[in-house]
């Protein structure tokens, strides 16, 4: 029997070895466990004492690590982090590296240079290399009905304040006329610099910043003759090149541009496109100025009439009197939402204490939230960046206007598609660098971000009483009658 009592002790030997290896590695998991507790809670300490929270509106924030972003992940914010409901993010610039990215880029016809009155009225203030530079910081905009000098401004990412500080010196600013006309010109700073106003075809007013931050006004009573001329040709390389071809300059091109780009797109003209404008220009000494209004527009393309006419309240309609313009809805949500973080351009980072503007609107949506076109618009692009925006769209909306979608879980659309207004285009989410599930939501014009939810939305007011409508029915008839080709 010894064999087996010699084979009971084997197996119960066993039994004891294999109790005390399990026992030890319960132990060395155990210590392991604590041991990465008490190294993770020096490291907080550690960047605790280099990065010391900040209180800003009774709330902690803690830096974010862009190699902690996992884009096949939602973040998890920080324990001293906003809760959920005030989710917001801090590096939202889209310059940064894309990770992913799929774009389509519109081409658009490019303006002309400075008009030469305003060459002549600047080239006292900037030498050449300074002209150069600053004519891609140049706008112009035909004031229509309603309009304030803070809507005019802000076309080229001017804040309030600069409206409000001409119109405290110059309270005539106050009041503007719909047709009025617009040019200015904004420094190295992006800080207004130069304005012209063209009050009327006899007087204009010109407001130049001095070395000390003020305006200085010049008026101008003008000894021209305006002239009213309808001008016919063709599409030869593109529209633009036909009508500066008939002498018409940048500003009358934007107009323009801006009329027909919800009718037709002009860089897909055919060549021999036939077209007729019906505009106002002003000569002075049988020379043209650079002034000018178009009135009208009727383009011939493959067959299809199209007409741009203005009316009285400065804005442009078909021959019937149909809004040309699209509208555009407040928010890009079917729900509005409570906002967590307002626009801000002196935004300061809660970490590093630096100004970091806030150039759009967050706001508190649970994850998966859909997100919806405002306007018709081209899908411009679509991309990831791990290190900032997360995952993020870029809609334009015509030749100015474009919008910006970010921190999405998902996007429902790809880069080269159209959509329409109140089209589904992406699922909110919590991706790039951001404290919570909440979507930030840009509004540009011309390239520079604006306020979403203050600026003055195109599309909107841009109806006609019925003795309005009568007029202009009777004014795009004439205009029709003079265009025809």
């Amino acid at each position: 029997m010894q064999h087996v009592k010699l084979a009971r002790d084997r197996r119960k030997r066993k039994s004891r070895i294999k109790a005390a290896i399990f026992f030890v590695a319960l132990a060395l998991i155990f210590s392991g466990a604590m041991l990465g507790l008490k190294d993770r809670a020096q490291s907080d300490a550690s960047v605790q004492s280099e990065l010391a929270p900040e209180m800003i509106d009774d709330t902690q924030y803690q830096s974010l690590h862009p190699e902690e972003t996992d884009k096949t992940t939602q973040n998890t914010p920080p324990t001293n982090a906003p809760q959920k409901d005030d989710a917001t993010s801090y590096d939202d610039e889209l310059q940064a590296q894309d990770d992913e990215a799929e774009e389509v880029k519109p081409q658009f016809d490019e303006l002309d240079a400075l008009p030469q009155n305003a060459q002549d009225a600047l080239s006292g203030l900037l030498d050449a290399a300074d002209q150069a530079l600053r004519i891609t910081d140049q706008f112009s905009y035909t004031v229509a009905q309603g309009d304030t000098l803070k809507d005019v401004l802000e076309l080229s990412g001017l804040e309030d304040d600069t409206a409000k500080q001409l119109i405290a010196s110059y309270p005539e600013l106050q009041s503007l006329k719909a047709g009025q006309q617009f040019y200015w010109i904004l420094d190295k700073s992006e800080q207004l610099e130069y304005l012209n106003w063209l009050v009327s075809e006899k007087e204009e007013r010109i407001y130049e910043r001095t070395e000390e931050g003020k305006f200085k006004r010049q008026i101008l009573e003008k000894q021209s003759v305006w002239k009213k001329e309808v001008l016919k040709g063709q599409v030869n390389g593109s529209l633009a090149a036909g009508l500066r071809a008939l002498g018409l300059d940048g500003r009358q091109i934007a107009q323009l541009s801006s009329a027909l780009q919800w009718q037709i797109s002009l860089q897909k003209l055919k060549e021999g496109s036939r077209f007729s404008v019906l505009v106002s220009r002003e000569y002075l000494s049988d020379k043209l100025t650079g002034q000018g209004n178009v009135e009208a527009i009727h383009i011939v393309a493959e067959g299809k009439s199209y007409y741009a006419v203005q009316a009285t309240n400065g804005r442009y309609y078909n021959q019937q009197g149909e809004t040309l313009g699209k509208g555009f809805a407040r928010y890009p949500l079917q729900r509005q939402a409570r906002v967590s973080s307002p626009f801000n351009p002196n935004r300061r980072h809660p970490v590093t204490g630096r100004v970091r503007p806030h150039k759009g609107v967050d706001f508190s949506v649970p994850q998966g939230t859909p997100i919806i076109a405002p306007a018709d618009a081209l899908v411009e692009k679509v991309a990831y960046q791990g290190g900032g925006a997360g995952r993020y769209i870029v809609l334009r909306h015509g030749r100015e206007y474009q919008t910006v979608y970010m921190h999405l879980s998902r996007s429902l659309v790809r880069a080269g598609q159209t959509v329409k207004k109140g089209e589904r285009i992406a699922l909110s989410g919590n991706t790039g660098i951001s404290t919570g599930p909440h979507l930030h939501y840009e509004f540009h014009i011309n390239g520079r971000p604006v306020n979403p939810l203050s600026v003055k939305l195109p599309g909107t007011s841009s109806g006609m009483s019925t003795a309005e409508r009568k007029q202009f029915l009777v004014r795009a008839k004439e205009a029709e009658r003079m265009l025809r080709l």
